[in-house]
């Protein structure tokens, strides 16, 4: 309910509050709100707040309104979208004058944008309230560089309702993907590369809260949010041909899972590419017994019709030492992507389990270069199950290609296409996606985000880059 209160005191509010006009809920003491020398309200800045008419020389809290959640993802699998919780916090404290007047100051937050109740609090009880409506930020770094060059759009104050939470970027008018940022508060980084031949390149940033750039902004119900422009100067320099990942943030790995008291198991790494050489370690397991070291995985796919579940297998007998230690060299499967099971049993009993996290890696680009028209190929391994994890998304030279996915294909991910554009250095980027969630509300589903490293859903999963060096044509 207090978030439904809240989306309409700022509806109605909307127009004061960007005026500097008092904002305040039925009952209260109007809090008038102004930003301190004619500044911005975006995090950060000074914000002046005034009150008349409260119980003389009292000490009263400032508090800021705002919401906790973020992305959801259920089961470790299943996108649902987003969630959020009313929550408030102390701005400080401000002291009421003998005449019942408050001026005070504070500094807003950085925080979700849009709009924001600040409610003057003692000893518990709501005695006045005001709005401030938190604005964007955009700024890029670089402004230039050679092709290949990676571009921030460095964000603030994006807001968690929907007609507020999402932009988009464009690059020469044709789409790269959307900017969220959503699980950080308002605050990310959108990275994407410098593409196309040398001289000045346009960047617009638009709405779009379905991450389609929304074109006749100046009409949209939120006509006020800003849609910044950017120029990028590409200088002479070409990005070396192949493909590489991104570094990998570490991941979510669980805690081990252990059923024999004093017992323990490990893995080092906990994370790697497929085929990674790794050693497991356990401790206080029966001594001179032999166990069983099981792969845990899942199998299946989400567009056959006949599902998909857990399963297991096993890759080794291992033998307990006499004093209850184990000790095994590992190569991790060649499996989908994400976190997996790695389980000791004995018979139908099992004794302990621990995690590793598969990553993407690249196999190969080939060929490298050729004139317009070579066939090429892109070979993955690691590509995940989930439905944040299963897809990535393919630009070319900044504009949208289409999206490969790595479930039905156990990781092993082959896209083939045919090289294009003039003679020169062509970039083709994958991004994490989200296939599928729910039908309500942002449909964000099959396209790249740019703030994958920091804003994804789940465990974060980086970008794939490659170039491509199409050559002359042939000599007839």
């Amino acid at each position: 309910m207090r978030l439904l209160a809240a989306a309409l005191l700022a509806l109605m509010t909307t127009a004061a509050c960007r005026a500097g006009a008092p904002a305040s809920a039925v009952g209260l003491t109007s809090l008038t709100l102004t930003p301190a020398k004619g500044a911005r309200p975006v995090a950060g800045a000074e914000i002046n707040a005034a009150a008349a008419g409260l119980p003389p020389n009292r000490t009263v809290d400032l508090m800021w309104e705002t919401v906790d959640g973020g992305w959801v993802v259920e089961d470790g699998h299943r996108f649902r979208g987003k969630r959020f919780t009313d929550s408030s916090k102390v701005l400080g404290r401000a002291q009421v004058d003998g005449a019942g007047r408050l001026a005070t100051h504070f500094s807003i937050p950085e925080d979700f944008g849009g709009m924001h109740a600040v409610t003057v609090v003692d000893a518990g009880k709501a005695l006045a309230q005001g709005a401030v409506e938190v604005s964007q930020t955009f700024e890029v770094d670089p402004s230039e560089g050679p092709i290949g060059t990676l571009v921030e759009l460095r964000v603030t104050g994006f807001g968690w309702r929907t007609m507020e939470s999402t932009w988009v970027v464009n690059w020469d008018n044709q789409e790269v993907g959307y900017v969220s940022a959503t699980d950080t508060r308002g605050t990310a980084v959108a990275r994407f590369r410098a593409t196309g031949p040398v001289g000045a390149h346009e960047i617009k940033v638009y709405t779009g809260y379905m991450g389609q750039s929304y074109l006749n902004h100046e009409q949209a119900p939120n006509a006020h949010l800003p849609r910044p422009r950017f120029v990028f100067r590409v200088t002479s320099g070409v990005a070396q041909a192949g493909g590489y990942v991104e570094p990998y943030q570490p991941q979510n790995v669980p805690a081990s899972e252990i059923s024999v008291a004093g017992a323990g198991l490990s893995i080092t790494p906990v994370q790697g590419p497929v085929k990674t050489h790794a050693v497991l370690k356990g401790n206080g397991f029966p001594a001179n017994t032999s166990v069983s070291l099981i792969w845990g995985t899942q199998v299946g796919s989400r567009v056959s019709g006949n599902g998909f579940a857990s399963t297991e297998h096993q890759l080794a007998t291992l033998t307990v030492a006499a004093d209850g230690r184990l000790e095994a060299p590992l190569s991790i499967p060649d499996d989908l992507g994400g976190m997996h099971t790695l389980s000791i049993r004995s018979g139908d009993k099992t004794l302990a389990r621990t995690f590793f996290a598969i990553e993407t890696s690249v196999v190969s680009i080939s060929p490298t270069s050729g004139p317009a028209g070579t066939p090429v190929t892109i070979h993955l391994k690691g590509v995940g199950w989930t439905d944040v994890d299963n897809i990535y998304v393919a630009t070319y030279d900044n504009a949208y290609m289409g999206y490969a996915c790595g479930f039905n294909s156990q990781g092993d991910v082959i896209i083939n296409f045919n090289a294009a554009g003039s003679v020169g250095t062509h970039l083709i980027d994958f991004y994490p996606g989200i296939y599928q969630g729910s039908d309500k509300d942002q449909q964000l589903y099959r396209l790249p985000q740019l703030t994958y490293a920091d804003d994804h859903p789940g465990n974060k999963i980086p970008a794939l880059r490659f170039a491509f060096d199409v050559t002359p044509p042939p000599r007839r």
